[in-house]
């Protein structure tokens, strides 16, 4: 069935949005949605169109626009682009010249992008999220042997969250901590904390990760991850590819299934611990959906051992478990907050651990607290 079209100023309104809240961290993709808002010719706005409703998000669209500039790296509108230059986006003064490339690059690829906005979904899943997990797999009670599971793994990058080599600083710079194997790629986070926080986490029996389109890091698919980097963070596409290289010489379990689907498959699991993992993934699923995936792993819990961990924005995922206070604060509810809920026979103990950087750069602790 062909998907409902959103309006054009609903499609403008989408692009300023994202534009005024992405000016710091993407500045040129900032200046590249203030165009595309701003632009009264809609051929651009209308590309988005082709992306299912709960994508149709201008990230996608920006996504797929690098995915063809990093292959056409010659093309006006690629010289504008870090990833392929090297060198930072200055605020663009001359809206008028950039719109030009913009308009000339998504006429000449119309096809393509839509193509890709039509088949594609955002699938970053931030290798530094990692550093993220193992704060709150090492909080107590760390389990000794589970099976892990990412579910919406994208490329199953994270399923390495106990090998990459983590190095956590107090804000303050009054300790140091690290973890993992040194010759695994390096992650760095920042922790406001004056008490140095438990960093070993227990063992994994086995490693298996469920996504829509699960990418295959020895196929050209790979380059669609690197394309749903924001070019102007250098810094992250590094990582990336190092935590690609990684990946290809230890591969895990990756399989083809939507997030409820995979619960089907997770109920089969016969170990004696689970571990899933999600980061940035349930916010991309409709709420009932949401409700759906949350009612279905208290139902699990009622006859298996399991932990539960995910990095959500509380704005965006209303159905699952959020600390209160923090959820029901407008601003506050737009960071990423890190949860874990652990089934122990049959019991939940629910633990709200913080709030940290979307791509985690950062990790905000709060007091321990369980219900």
């Amino acid at each position: 069935m062909p998907h409902e079209p959103s309006g054009d100023h609903e499609l403008a309104e989408l692009f300023r949005d994202f534009a005024a809240t992405t000016g710091s961290r993407a500045p040129l993709y900032a200046d590249i949605s203030e165009a595309i808002a701003s632009d009264p010719r809609s051929h651009i706005r209308e590309l988005l169109n082709n992306a299912p409703g709960p994508q149709r998000r201008p990230v996608l669209f920006l996504a797929a626009v690098h995915h063809l500039v990093l292959k056409h790296p010659n093309s006006p509108l690629a010289q504008r682009f870090p990833s392929v230059t090297g060198r930072a986006h200055q605020r663009e003064a001359r809206v008028a010249d950039l719109l030009r490339d913009l308009n000339d690059f998504c006429r000449e690829f119309s096809q393509d992008i839509a193509a890709l906005v039509s088949t594609r979904h955002t699938q970053t899943n931030d290798v530094s999220r990692s550093a993220i997990l193992r704060l709150a797999l090492a909080h107590h009670p760390v389990t000794t042997d589970s099976a892990l599971i990412d579910i919406g793994c994208s490329a199953g990058l994270n399923l390495h969250l106990d090998a990459y080599y983590c190095t956590y600083t107090a804000e303050n710079r009054s300790w140091t901590a690290a973890a993992g194997n040194l010759n695994a790629p390096s992650l760095h986070c920042s922790v406001r904390a004056t008490e140095q926080p438990s960093v070993e986490i227990g063992r994994f029996t086995r490693r298996t990760g469920f996504d829509p389109l699960p990418i295959d890091v020895h196929s050209e698919d790979a380059s669609w991850l690197l394309a749903c980097v924001w070019p102007d963070q250098l810094d992250r596409i590094s990582r990336l590819t190092s935590a690609i290289d990684w990946a290809k010489r230890h591969p895990v379990d990756l399989r083809r299934a939507d997030a409820l689907s995979a619960l089907d498959d997770v109920a089969t699991f016969h170990d004696e611990h689970l571990t899933i993992i999600n980061s940035w993934v349930l916010s991309y699923l409709s709420e009932g959906d949401q409700h759906a995936y949350r009612t279905r792993l208290e139902e699990l819990g009622r006859h298996r051992n399991f932990t539960w961990v995910y990095l959500e924005q509380p704005s965006t995922t209303q159905a699952l478990a959020h600390d209160k206070g923090l959820a029901n604060d407008p601003k506050r509810s737009e960071h990423t907050a890190v949860t874990r809920i652990d089934w122990v026979d049959g019991s939940s103990h629910t633990h709200h651990l913080g709030i940290m950087h979307p791509h985690g750069y950062w990790f905000h602790p709060s007091s321990p607290a369980a219900t």
